[in-house]
């Protein structure tokens, strides 16, 4: 699960992303549907999905984050945190 706030053309928008279901104000709705139409290479996609970059949380936050908004304010998840002495 993530929620992603952020501005489109200056306006600010929120994104909400759980269980495959993507949820928030029309305008940033409408416009991660639109891109995730076009062809953005992998984005995170596992191996197995060819496409549709909300079908995977993954690959639906860089959609999101990379191709939705144009200025990202703030970032909220449910990821497990990585631990300080991984290997990254």
């Amino acid at each position: 699960m993530f929620s992603i706030t952020g501005k489109i053309n200056g306006e600010k928008y929120i994104l909400k992303y759980n269980n495959k279901i993507l949820d928030g104000d029309e305008l940033a709705t409408s416009k991660a549907k639109e891109e995730n139409l076009k062809n953005h290479g992998n984005l995170g996609m596992p191996p197995n999905v060819k496409a549709n970059y909300l079908s995977c949380e993954d690959s639906a936050h860089m959609l999101i984050t990379t191709y939705v908004f144009d200025e990202i304010i703030s970032q909220e998840d449910d990821w497990p945190e990585i631990p300080e002495n991984a290997d990254i």
